[in-house]
């Protein structure tokens, strides 16, 4: 069989497997495959597939870096600047920072299609690059430099947090929330308080949630900062079922929505995914939460059906599907809700969420049980 897979993967994975300590026929039932597939992985073979890289990632607690060899990040337009600059960071200069920018922005984009899992690999490069510049920046650009790299340590926190790491998540955020205060970016602040919320979410820790979803809220933010704020405590409010102030919440998150709307240009890159279509979807949630099903599925259909096309398939889309899924389940409609569960499937697969995945097919087993 002629080899037809860049033999790099399977040099890393036999690499990383060694490290484990596994061989060949120890680890093949780990990841649901054969040792002779995994031999023609490693000697190159075969290709690899993106779930399996998936699994193998989990299995040898890669951090994604065999994921990440299938799906290469965005290359930087002068890749070599980012190359003088990491070992010359005093050196840094704004046409360094507009590329670091770009390639952030690109990231974000990337994470949508991909998942957070086969970024994680370059993002550490990055992380530690921005961080080399912050120690070192001492002239005027520090204030640009320090608020960049808020940028940077916030999405690796989202990145790590998405990627079930939370001690990871919450060390960059905290990472972010400090670069942001001496840059003097609000919205930064206001966005990691509110991402550590998303935390708490997670945890279905109510209380810490609300506290926190406040603490961003307050801060002298966009309207759409502090919408996503707003709408987060709303959540914390209904897993508390406070029914009236889940109702208040909302609106005022509505209202701040609106004024977003007007004013685009007040508002920071990273929240380029907030619209009216997810605004929907976040009371869809809470109703569901509330456990008024009727409601939930008709805001969150209407909120899901008003994603953009690129976003349809993003990993976060996931957790909301679910909810609507397991409304329909409620009230009845299984066909559908089956449906539903296999694009989330699919969607988790695609991106790497193994959670996602594994959520899914729970909840098709528990479906069969039930009958």
């Amino acid at each position: 069989m002629a080899v037809i897979a860049d033999g790099r993967f399977g040099e890393e994975l036999r690499r990383l497997r060694l490290l484990a300590g596994l061989s060949l026929r120890q680890l093949a039932p780990l990841v649901l495959s054969s040792r002779g597939h995994l031999h023609d992985l490693e000697t190159g073979r075969r290709r690899p597939a993106v779930d399996l890289a998936a699994r193998l990632d989990d299995v040898l607690d890669t951090d994604g870096v065999l994921s990440g060899m299938l799906h290469p990040s965005p290359a930087p337009r002068d890749p070599e600047r980012l190359s003088y600059v990491a070992e010359h960071p005093r050196r840094v200069d704004p046409a360094t920072l507009h590329t670091l920018a770009e390639l952030l922005a690109a990231h974000r984009r990337l994470e949508d299609t991909l998942g957070s899992t086969p970024l994680l690999p370059t993002m550490r490069t990055q992380l530690d690059l921005v961080t080399t510049l912050v120690a070192e920046a001492t002239s005027e650009l520090r204030p640009k430099v320090v608020d960049l790299a808020a940028q940077w340590a916030q999405f690796g926190g989202w990145l790590y947090a998405a990627s079930d790491r939370p001690r990871l998540a919450s060390r960059w955020y905290g990472t972010a929330l400090e670069w942001g205060t001496e840059a003097g970016n609000p919205d930064m602040v206001a966005t990691v308080l509110s991402m550590r919320g998303h935390i708490a979410w997670s945890e279905r820790r109510s209380h810490p949630m609300i506290g926190l979803s406040a603490a961003a809220a307050r801060q002298p933010a966009s309207p759409g900062i502090r919408a996503i704020a707003i709408q987060q405590q709303a959540r914390g409010q209904a897993l508390l079922g406070e029914a009236d102030f889940v109702t208040a919440l909302l609106d005022q998150a509505a209202e701040l929505m609106e004024a977003a709307r007007q004013a685009p240009d007040r508002e920071p890159p990273w929240i380029y995914f907030h619209s009216a279509a997810y605004l929907t979807m976040q009371r869809g949630l809470a109703y569901r939460l509330l456990g008024w099903n009727a409601q939930a599925i008709e805001y969150l259909r209407l909120g899901l059906s008003g994603l953009p096309p690129e976003a349809a398939g993003a990993a976060w889309t996931g957790p909301y599907l679910l909810r609507l899924a397991a409304a329909l389940v409620d009230t009845g409609d299984a066909s559908e809700a089956l449906s539903i569960y296999e694009r989330v499937r699919s969607i988790g697969q695609a991106t790497h969420t193994v959670s996602l995945v594994d959520q899914a097919e729970g909840a098709v087993r528990a479906m069969s049980a039930g009958r």
